[in-house]
């Protein structure tokens, strides 16, 4: 792998390429941190186990049919080991009132950002008041649902505590970051939509830090899903290599498209999936027969994962056979994020 020159690269525009300068990674059980989550995926190991007894007992619930309603059909699923309520909420500028009716997602990426910037080599100094915008992936309601079925609950902290807009907003508040500010939901696209807009917003000068499941298997019968939280710090690359930060990775691209019309609004499409990597590929000036692995989305399911599968072999057909191209899932080890999905696998 040869060294990074500021001379190879364009500065900025469309063609930049962009920089990770810091990333942080809160996974089911073992894989609770970046090195940690490394030896959990060279042991191939699985996340998934009971239901944790101080979040749920399942005795009630559980019903073997999934059809039989108001019960679910599973004994487990992949949780984090540290219950999200273990929470320092005073560090975080939170009053015992609004802790006790914050969505454990507000808790985690709070938390995530945190060691995210402490991996960079950044200071709370260092950033505050930055031009830093914040993209942040949001998928259910499910404490909000939770709350609601408590008729104790107090409804003074319920708006800040359970809107998903907050989601981003609380972290560009509590770190006083005064770039773009914003949630978004696309499904299990989520984090990897919001990564997109992270780097659009780098290239057009919008952000500046200004700163120092089975997946793929025949057993495939839907995901089983995972807790799980990952924050990325992007720079553009001549600004990193300005300031000397250690480079995790190199984002050559990103894109973004949608399915459009298919059989059922939650199938894929196997031709805008291969769309979507050509264009990539084409807009970072990547030859698709460079690629030597693929970090898939591989939900597990019977449906979705032949048709990725099938997309991803007629991007890259142009292979020459006795070189073989390399794929994976982490949702095989974690479980599926849902809304953190892509970023887990980008990790």
């Amino acid at each position: 792998m040869g060294s990074i020159s500021r001379e190879e690269e364009p500065a900025v525009g469309e063609g930049a390429p962009l920089a990770i300068i810091g990333m942080a990674t809160r996974f089911p059980q073992d894989a609770s941190s970046n090195e940690r989550l490394w030896d959990f995926l060279l042991a191939g190991r699985s996340a998934h186990t009971p239901f944790p007894e101080d979040r749920i007992n399942p005795d009630g619930h559980y019903h073997p049919d999934p059809e039989h309603g108001g019960t679910f059909a599973v004994k487990g699923g992949h949780f984090l080991a540290e219950n999200p309520a273990n929470f320092d909420a005073p560090f975080f500028s939170i009053t015992k009132g609004e802790a006790l009716t914050l969505d454990p997602q507000q808790r985690v990426v709070l938390e995530n950002v945190y060691h995210a910037l402490e991996n960079a080599g950044l200071t709370l100094v260092d950033v505050s008041s930055s031009n830093t915008s914040v993209y942040v992936s949001g998928f259910n309601h499910d404490h909000l649902a939770v709350l609601n079925a408590d008729p104790e609950t107090t409804l003074k902290y319920k708006p800040t505590g359970t809107t998903n807009s907050l989601l981003s907003n609380r972290v560009s508040w509590f770190y006083d970051f005064k770039g773009p500010s914003i949630t978004l939901d696309t499904a299990c696209s989520s984090s990897m939509v919001a990564l997109h807009l992270a780097c659009q917003s780098l290239k057009t000068g919008e952000s500046d830090m200004e700163g120092k499941c089975f997946s793929f298997d025949h057993r495939a019968d839907g995901y089983a899903r995972g807790e799980g939280v990952g924050t990325v710090i992007v720079k553009r690359l001549s600004d990193a290599l300005r300031d000397g930060d250690t480079i995790r990775a190199v984002l050559r691209g990103s894109g973004a498209n949608q399915d459009g019309r298919t059989p059922g609004i939650s199938l894929p499409s196997s031709a805008a999936q291969e769309s979507l990597i050509r264009s990539v590929y084409k807009h970072a000036g990547l030859p698709l027969s460079d690629t030597m692995m693929i970090e898939a989305h591989g939900t597990g399911t019977s449906a979705g994962d032949p048709i990725e599968a099938s997309a991803i072999a007629r991007a890259f057909a142009s292979r020459h056979r006795d070189i073989p191209l390399y794929i994976g899932a982490i949702k095989s080890g974690i479980g599926h994020l849902e809304g953190g999905a892509g970023i887990a696998g980008q990790a």
